[in-house]
């Protein structure tokens, strides 16, 4: 997602971009766990669209996104430059393949374990196999994971405020968003928060993340159905609504946001693999119209777009937003 804050990029440092390039150049093998989560980040978010054959993709724009150091982001990307997938020209990347290439390029990384794990705690938690609360060794013995890797996803929902540490020993869970009470009070909050965020004097939208999310709406817009995986339909999502609140440069309205994707992500991930054709189209058409209404300054119009979109994808439609 987007930074908030919208700092500034840090100075290339000449010796770590050698290193780097030497280090991305590196076998399938040395690549870490880390690096190859990064790059089925990656790889979601090319496949949605956002950028086309011969656009910059930038590193320093990917580390912001995705909360970690440049290092790792080149390393991937030189792995894909090496790959075909990428080209590199005046150590900047670019597109080099169609996106709908790019379900070859995720055959060459390993599943990420980490990532796995999440989503396994993220749909037990869902279904009720994880409680509101648990202990560490109950966790252990129904996720048969090992303690390192379990702490680490732990960790991650905490840092989400998906979770926290007991005192004493265990974990408390968030609430999910399991019945339609609960969805229904997240999508009344939800319009407070982004239709107020649109309306905030400070409010200025990024031309480069305007261009990226209307070219990710309109690629699923145009795809077919089935090539569509939930996930990535999700996070497509998830990403537009967080980078709109983002544009209010109003910190507290995009940790409100953060929170509530984290919440829907606990239980959406698989609903999200049943979607239906008009209820994706609907959806993605939507967020084009409400882009279009910011695009040309009308802030009203976007804030009364985003009413409506919420209002008629609560949970007795077909199309999450």
């Amino acid at each position: 997602m987007p930074d908030p804050a919208d700092r500034p990029e840090a100075p290339d440092d000449p010796a770590l971009a050698e290193a780097d390039l030497a280090e991305g150049e590196a076998e399938a093998g040395t690549l870490s766990a880390l690096q190859i989560e990064v790059a089925h980040k990656l790889i979601s978010v090319i496949r949605s669209g956002r950028w086309q054959v011969g656009e910059r993709i930038s590193d320093a724009g990917l580390a912001r996104e995705f909360a970690i150091s440049r290092s790792p982001i080149r390393q991937v990307l030189q792995y894909l430059v090496a790959r075909g997938f990428l080209a590199q020209r005046d150590r900047g990347f670019t597109l080099a393949r169609r996106a709908e290439d790019f379900d070859l390029a995720e055959e060459l990384f390993p599943p990420s374990g980490g990532e796995q794990l999440y989503r396994r705690v993220l749909q037990a938690r869902a279904s009720g196999e994880i409680g509101p609360e648990a202990t560490e060794a109950e966790l252990l013995d129904l996720l048969e994971a090992p303690r390192s890797a379990l702490r680490r996803t732990l960790m991650r929902l905490s840092a989400e405020g998906l979770a926290e540490r007991r005192e004493g020993h265990g974990w408390r869970f968030a609430e999910c968003l399991d019945n339609v009470q609960a969805v229904n009070e997240s999508y009344a909050f939800r319009t407070v928060i982004e239709c107020g965020a649109v309306q905030e004097d400070t409010f200025r939208a990024d031309p480069q993340e305007m261009a990226a999310l209307e070219a990710e709406q309109r690629a699923l817009l145009a795809a077919a159905l089935a090539e569509i995986k939930g996930s990535d339909w999700f996070e497509a999502n998830a990403r537009f609504h967080e980078t709109v609140v983002s544009w209010s440069r109003n910190r507290f309205l995009v940790r409100a946001i953060q929170l509530q994707n984290n919440l829907r992500r606990m239980t959406e991930y698989s609903e999200f693999t049943q979607l239906t054709e008009a209820g994706l189209r609907r959806a993605a058409q939507d967020h084009l119209s409400i882009l279009q209404a910011i695009r040309q300054g009308d802030r009203r119009l976007a804030a009364a777009l985003l009413v409506r979109h919420l209002s008629r994808v609560r949970p007795e439609t077909d199309a999450p937003a």
